[in-house]
């Protein structure tokens, strides 16, 4: 991943043209019919689910949603047998976010995202993960599932031009690494990336 000096100025709305449209691609051959911000996560997670599925397909497994009562996101079988699925992500920052989703919905105007100072991209991107993780490992109602019902899936979206899917596991810090092994709310935590519309490229991280 290419490291920017801290002074080197970015202009986050080309790099948003760049991987934000593969992401949500909304017009052309590619729109959805009035996507609303309202229905958008839920496009979004149903988006997940399906690619996750083909991705278990290369595994030689069969995922089957039963119901997606949210939370959790769903609850599944996965060779018949029965697991639960959260679906969150992680935004390079909170203006890469509103960009992403504006530009998604057709019933919100597109705000892009403002030009900035970025300083190292690497320990930035590797702080949204662990924060996007950290707050499923401490929600209540995550650690009520995983024990009424048994450690779940958290599938984690990478959202953002310096996220880079083969480089995540290895910037972890060492002590969030040993939180991830003791923690008992997921038994699988997976990255993904957007590689083109509704396919994303998995890779499994606990």
């Amino acid at each position: 991943m290419t490291v920017l000096n801290e002074t080197k100025t970015v202009g986050f709305v080309s790099f948003l043209n760049k991987y934000s449209q593969p992401f949500f691609r909304l017009s052309g051959r590619y729109r959805f019919s009035m996507t609303s911000h309202r229905d958008l996560n839920n496009k979004h997670e149903t988006s997940v689910l399906a690619s996750y599925k083909n991705h278990l397909k290369t595994e030689d497994k069969i995922l089957e949603v039963i119901n997606r009562p949210d939370p959790p996101d769903a609850f599944v079988t996965i060779d018949g047998k029965n697991t639960w699925v959260e679906i969150t992500d992680a935004h390079f920052s909170r203006e890469t976010a509103i960009s992403i989703t504006s530009y998604a919905a057709d019933d919100k105007t597109h705000i892009p995202s403002k030009e900035g100072l970025i300083g190292d991209p690497d320990s930035i991107t590797t702080e949204r993960v662990e924060s996007a993780i950290r707050a499923k490992l401490n929600k209540n109602s995550m650690i009520e599932l995983a024990a009424s019902n048994e450690p779940g899936i958290l599938l984690v979206g990478l959202y953002g031009p310096f996220f880079d899917i083969k480089d995540v596991e290895n910037n972890l810090s060492d002590s969030f690494k040993i939180e991830l092994e003791i923690q008992d709310v997921f038994r699988s935590i997976y990255v993904y990336q957007t590689c083109r519309k509704n396919v994303h490229i998995y890779k499994k991280i606990r």
